[in-house]
């Protein structure tokens, strides 16, 4: 009798669960290994926009200059005339002249420059958002926010019994406006207990202004107008006598109006809309707009933390803008830190047009040298 012959009647053989599970551990263990990597790719590009934002910021310092001979002041206000001091003249900061070298001319045009970011016929100018301010690493939700001017804030433009001017704010009112944010900042000068650290380490200017590049107390009148105060004087190159390449520009200042002390971590709000909350006074005088004309920085420094001003820390500690973000809720422009949202440092822009990352641990003596732009003293350390 034949016999058929055999079949093969084996099973085709799936993978088992654990199996399963350890392919997916593997998957995942991969996926932990390239995150880093790819965060570090991202945070790279991240950093190189940033680097070049201050670089185009650079060319529209010196084609304005080339043009004026000399760079824009980094405030300048002023009122109509003596017998009718009723309506600001000017309430502009370093930002605007250099728009139109930024190819925003449409905005710089929509500028009423005889009046002042506050008004009306300034809305929607001030509300636009420029992508050459904006520092992608900085942690917000887009490129404008809601920014109440405090009636104190603008007081600081007026002689006594003046108003703002038709369609802004008069008899002490708050105004509130969508505004385009900015992640830059000019420095004023070195002040606090920051430049006193600097002088106990070998500083040897102390008895000296220390002014930023844009100059600050002015001894230029306008012709025409009767009362001028500060941050008219026409500075440029030939003012920096300590040398293009040893004097800061413009650095970094992320991050406004949101307070954040240290590591990035903003500080919680108590709920306190009054000026023993810190948080609530960085909301309302931490600037952090580009047509803020008090978009300016006196360096003092702070603790580590960030929570202390005027201390030993400068970069990177806190981002506080003017009136410190402390509680104190005075109308001075001292800042605190240079802040960004990049590990171990911030960028700055020099006077000759060069960006530089400089380390978060530089030294004060280093620092407060390259903050000033005529004291013959050049940055004594590396930078």
């Amino acid at each position: 009798m034949l016999k058929s012959p055999s079949v093969n009647r084996r099973r085709s053989r799936g993978f088992t669960l654990i199996e399963l599970l350890v392919v997916i551990a593997i998957i995942a263990v991969l996926i932990a290994l390239l995150l880093p990597a790819v965060q570090q790719a991202r945070e790279a590009a991240r950093r190189s926009q940033c680097k070049n934002n201050l670089k185009q910021i650079g060319l529209a310092f010196h084609n304005y200059h080339d043009t004026y001979n000399g760079w824009p002041t980094f405030r300048l206000r002023g009122f109509t005339s003596a017998a009718a001091p009723s309506q600001i003249l000017t309430a502009i900061g370093w930002v605007t002249p250099l728009l139109p070298g930024l190819d925003q001319a449409t905005v710089y045009n929509q500028m009423n420059l005889n009046s002042n970011p506050w008004h009306s016929t300034n809305k929607a100018a001030v509300a636009t958002k420029i992508s050459t301010f904006l520092c992608p690493s900085t942690p917000r939700g887009g490129g404008s926010f809601q920014y109440t001017t405090t009636a104190a804030e603008t007081l600081l433009f007026l002689t006594s019994g003046a108003s703002l001017g038709a369609g802004s704010a008069t008899g002490g009112d708050n105004i509130d406006q969508v505004v385009g944010a900015i992640d830059y900042v000019t420095t004023e000068k070195s002040v606090g207990n920051y430049r006193s650290i600097a002088v106990d380490g070998g500083y040897t200017q102390q008895n000296n202004r220390n002014e930023g590049p844009l100059g600050e107390f002015a001894t230029d009148v306008i012709s025409g107008v009767a009362q001028i105060s500060d941050r008219v004087m026409t500075v440029g190159i030939r003012d920096v006598r300590d040398g293009t390449s040893n004097t800061l520009l413009v650095e970094e200042l992320a991050g406004r109006n949101t307070l954040y002390w240290a590591q990035r971590t903003p500080v919680p709000s108590t709920g306190v809309n009054d000026a023993t909350n810190p948080v609530y006074v960085q909301k309302i005088r931490g600037g952090g707009y580009w047509a803020d004309p008090f978009n300016t920085l006196r360096h003092i420094g702070c603790s580590y933390d960030g929570s202390i001003p005027s201390g030993p820390c400068g970069i990177n500690c806190s981002n506080a803008g003017r009136s410190q973000a402390t509680g104190t809720g005075t109308s001075s422009n001292d800042g605190v830190n240079y802040y960004s949202f990049h590990t171990g440092g911030a960028h700055v822009l020099l006077c000759d047009g060069t960006v530089r990352f400089i380390n978060a641990n530089i030294s004060p003596v280093t620092l407060v040298s390259l903050i000033s732009r005529d004291e013959q003293d050049g940055p004594l350390g590396e930078f």
